[in-house]
């Protein structure tokens, strides 16, 4: 992955449109480029850029949102409507551009932010979602967002951190700076699913120790199987017995029903008995009137139907003679109507010839001015394209001044152009281009050859500063071995006076040791060494008031002392004799590269020799791009005449257009003031034509309408006639009598079928009636004497004594039931624990091997796992930067801090937090980028940011810091960018 250009647009302090093309010079000529500026002037701003529009996310802020940048007042520049943040970058999928913009609306509220991806080339957007913008640059680039700010945004403050943290706190770190945490996490799912898993076998273990508990003893269990089977035989007989009485009372109860059904049947059958009275006497003379008209119904309906069409049909006519005078009116408006429109007298045979010509006359007039309309805007895009990015604003309405204002522009950029062509006198401007060229040769010259005067000049002061040290470890290494002899004869001196001095202590403590001996002998008591009784050396003895033991410190002191400087001495004269081996090999190497560029300087920047003595390098910079900028401003101004040149001719025709077009708009105006002619008298023509119709159709039916009318009066004559001869005959006096007696259909059915049911019921009830009294007999027969109340007495006794017994029962076979079910619960739930064991054993061994109830165990062993490989690729990347530390983890005897062996003392160890700044910085920029590789072990990774830091270093270690990453940059080809302010790293890297 490589980042090929930024742009952004109103990011924090950074106001307006800016560009970063690392694709361009100087980037290209360069192999390290500096964000430099003072605090606050926005460095870290670019690198927010980067990351904002590739994953919505700032370090310093994390995910953005619109009510972050309302809240915090973060990333808008203060007072201004809209920001965007691009980077374009390449990848093994191709060449991409990623784009992070809001804005605010008219209404003065923000926007929510907006993001894509376009080919960078093409610019064709890729479809996707806002949302899914971060994770699709993910997959393109193959980094996420951790990984992305660790392994190409290097922030120092983190590694100093680590390097000075105790074994938690570096952990945690780790953690936080490799994105590991998942291993935590699964420590601690090992322990809690172990916990989960066991606490359910401890459960069912629990549940059996319980169920044995509540088992029946095997006496027990006998005893109640008997008692049931005792029970079991006792029930039998008192079942028959209930079943007996049932039988009996359950007869009585029958005749008891049957009686009050026949009750009930009777008094129904009185009821309809009544009813059919009712109905006879209410609807029996309008059924028999109806009944003699019955089979002239059809007839004498029709009669009445007709009557009515014969009354409708007058209707109807008298409707339409009133409609055929409406339209005849109606006719006449529209022919005014047509006479005022078209301004000439208009008829029936004439309106529709009239109001052609008319809609023709005015069509061509508007086509005429429409063409007017097109040459203007075709003149007016003319211009417009002529007159791109001139500061013109053409004014429509006044088209006269228009040309006034292109005169003044025709005359000031002429002005212009003399101006540029005199101070651009040197300059061949008929060749521009080639001139151009000419000087970004001459240009891109200069920056090779100050860099390579720069180069010159640092391998001088390194040549000098290395001859010097030199010189000095020269003059160690020659009075280092006298010293060395001096010390090693010191030594042997010391050593022997010490065994001296031991030996007469030794002797001491003997002679002391027998005088406590001889102290202790009694005068007459046999001595136990000799036997004898008298000792006269056991009292008096001297007091002993040596000085030995402090004598034998102090020289032991003193050697050790000696022993000290003498191995600081030969370390010292091993470490002159190893660092003047390297630097004459330096001085060699130093020396070769310093000629072999003083001759390339020699051969190819001859010209500039001046400028190498001085260091003048920015004046004659300068002088050429001041050159090029005015011959950019002349094409510009050149570009801009020869605009203004051609838009003169094109405003005049554009005035001569106006001009036309109003006189064809007053003629227009004069004969037709409406939008659309054609429209117009179509509506006109289409009136007319439907008056026409509507008259021709209304003559149609008040015809037809009259001869309809005349054939119904003469049908109802005829049925009239015959009608009256057959009503009389019937006894009725005149049609409407007879037609007044004649039921509805639907009436006549319902009465005469509610007729038929009651006469139905009344029969059905007579034959129930008669079953019903058969049936009691038959069972008043079966019946026994005993009253109902002694049978209930009986049965009632008896189904509690029946009730005990089974409820006794009952009890026993689910208590012997329980019992058995209980037996096998017990062994189903062993089987199911022997199989959750066997399943679980996996969970109890991962628990023993990594789980906590924290996930320190396994946390703690991946990260000791990633501190080895983190600190195996620091060291490499930290020998390149200095060849006295290597880092290592710590011994169980050291502090928990991380060690820094000193190569330089030995191979001494020494604590990280005993070291100074400039080396905590090396030591810190190798674990970046020791992460770097890391982090981009699966991606390649060409571009590189280093936040800060170099602050700390020594002029030497700084240059000797800014070689390695040169040569990171020369063998890797990464763009490498670091931002500080430190005045020595500005001077020393070129692009900035």
């Amino acid at each position: 992955m490589k980042i090929l250009k930024i742009a952004f647009q109103n990011i924090n302090s950074l106001r307006g449109s800016h560009e970063i093309d690392f694709t361009k010079s100087p980037f290209t000529s360069g192999s390290l480029f500096a964000i430099t500026g003072p605090t606050g002037s926005g460095k870290s701003t670019i690198l927010d850029v980067i990351s904002l529009a590739l994953f919505n996310q700032v370090p310093r802020l994390g995910k953005i949102s619109k009510k972050e940048i309302m809240e915090k007042g973060a990333l808008l520049t203060r007072n201004q409507k809209e920001a965007y943040a691009s980077v374009s970058y390449a990848c093994a999928d191709g060449n991409f551009t990623s784009k992070w913009s809001i804005a605010v609306n008219r209404n003065n509220n923000l926007n929510d932010y907006e993001m894509e991806i376009s080919h960078f080339e093409t610019e064709e957007l890729l479809d996707c979602k806002k949302s899914e913008v971060p994770a699709r640059n993910e997959e393109l680039i193959g980094l996420n967002y951790n990984q992305f700010i660790k392994s190409v945004v290097l922030a120092q403050g983190e590694f100093a951190q680590f390097l000075k943290a105790k074994k938690d706190e570096r952990g945690e770190l780790l953690e936080k700076i490799t994105g590991t945490g998942i291993y935590r996490h699964l420590g601690y799912r090992a322990y809690e699913k172990f916990n989960e898993v066991n606490k359910e076998i401890k459960s069912k273990r629990d549940n059996i120790v319980f169920l044995q508990d509540n088992l029946l003893a095997e006496p027990e269990k006998e005893e109640k199987k008997a008692e049931l089977s005792e029970k079991e035989v006792a029930y039998a007989p008192i079942e028959a017995e209930l079943k007996a009485l049932e039988a009996q009372i359950e007869l009585k109860g029958q005749i008891r029903q049957q009686k009050q059904e026949i009750e009930q049947l009777q008094a129904k059958k009185l009821k309809e008995d009544a009813n059919l009275q009712t109905f006879k006497s209410t609807y029996g003379n309008a059924i028999s009137a109806h009944e003699k008209v019955h089979n002239q119904a059809e007839e004498l309906r029709q009669w009445s139907r007709q009557q009515e069409e014969i009354g409708q049909l007058q209707s109807e006519l008298q409707k339409i003679i009133q409609l055929i005078n409406d339209n005849q009116a109606r006719q006449s408006e529209s022919l005014k109507k047509a006479t005022e429109f078209t301004q000439e007298e208009v008829n029936a045979e004439n309106i529709e010839t009239n109001l052609h010509e008319f809609s023709q006359k005015i069509n061509a007039l508007q086509q005429q001015r429409a063409e007017k309309g097109k040459d203007y805007k075709n003149l007016k895009n003319q211009l417009q394209r002529e007159l791109q990015g001139i500061n013109f604003k053409p004014d429509d309405r006044n088209p006269e001044d228009d040309l006034v204002q292109l005169k003044h522009l025709e005359n000031k950029f002429s002005e212009e152009s003399a101006t540029y062509t005199q101070n651009l006198s040197s300059i061949d401007l008929t060749h521009i281009p080639q001139e151009k060229s000419r000087l970004n040769a001459n240009l891109e010259a200069v920056f090779g050859a100050r860099q390579l005067a720069e180069q010159i000049k640092r391998l001088g002061k390194e040549l000098t500063t290395i001859t010097q040290e030199e010189q000095e470890l020269n003059k160690q290494s020659k009075s280092l071995p006298q010293s060395i002899a001096v010390l090693q004869s010191k030594q042997e001196a010391l050593k022997e006076k010490l065994q001296r001095l031991q030996t007469e202590k030794e002797n001491k403590e003997l002679r002391a040791s027998l005088e406590e001996h001889r102290a202790k002998l009694i005068d007459g008591e046999p001595c136990p060494l000799c036997g004898a009784v008298h000792h006269p050396y056991a009292e008096d003895q001297p007091e002993d008031s040596s000085e030995l033991p402090a004598l034998i410190r102090s020289t032991a002191k003193e050697l050790e002392s000696a022993q000290k400087q003498l191995t600081e001495a030969e370390s010292q004269q091993k470490l002159n004799l190893q660092r003047l081996e390297k630097i004459r090999g330096t001085k060699e190497n130093l020396e070769l590269e310093l000629q072999q560029n003083q001759q390339h300087f020699s051969a190819n920047f001859k010209d500039f020799t001046t400028q190498q003595e001085s260091g003048e390098w920015e004046a004659l910079i300068q002088q050429i791009k001041l050159q090029l900028q005015q011959m950019e401003a002349y094409e510009k101004v050149q570009q801009k005449m020869e605009a203004v040149n051609n838009a003169i001719p094109i405003q005049n025709q554009l005035i001569s257009v106006v001009e036309e077009g109003k006189s064809l708009k007053t003629a227009i105006t004069e004969l037709y003031i409406g939008d659309d002619i054609f429209r117009d008298t179509n509506r006109m023509q289409q009136n007319w034509t439907a008056l026409q119709q509507e008259a021709r159709s209304l003559n149609e039916q008040h015809n037809a309408l009259k001869v309809k009318a005349e054939t119904a009066e003469k049908l109802f004559q005829q049925l009239d006639t015959t009608l009256n001869k057959t009503i009389a005959a019937k006894g009725f006096a005149s049609i409407n009598e007879a037609r007044k007696a004649l039921l509805p259909d639907a009436e006549y059915n319902s009465l005469r079928e509610k007729r038929e049911q009651i006469a139905k019921m009344v029969a059905q009830y007579d034959s129930a009636l008669s079953v019903l009294q058969e049936k009691l007999e038959l069972i008043i027969q079966k019946d026994g004497p005993e009253p109902v109340e002694e049978l209930t007495a009986s049965l009632q006794h008896k189904k509690e004594n029946a009730a005990e017994l089974r409820q006794a029962c009952e009890d026993l076979r689910r208590l012997l039931k329980n019992d058995t079910d209980k037996i096998l619960q017990i062994e189903s739930i062993k089987s199911e624990i022997a199989d959750k064991e066997k399943k679980t054993r996996r969970w109890r061994l991962l628990n023993e091997l990594i789980g906590d109830a924290k996930g320190k165990k396994f946390n703690d062993f991946a990260q000791d796992l990633s501190l080895s490989q983190l600190l195996v690729l620091a060291n490499t990347r930290l020998k390149d930067l200095s060849d006295r530390y290597r880092i290592d983890k710590p011994t169980e005897a050291e502090d928990d801090g991380l060690v820094a062996i000193d190569e330089h003392m030995g191979g001494q160890r020494r604590s990280v937090k005993t070291l100074s700044g400039g080396e905590t910085f090396l030591l810190s920029l190798s674990l970046a980028l020791a992460l770097s590789d890391m982090a981009s072990r699966n991606v390649e990774i060409n571009s590189l940011f280093i936040d800060e830091g170099f602050g700390t270093l020594d002029p030497e270690t700084l240059d000797q810091t800014l070689d390695t990453l040169e040569k990171l940059q020369a063998e890797s080809s990464k763009t490498i960018g670091i931002i500080s302010h430190v005045d020595s790293l500005k001077e020393r890297i070129a692009t900035q």
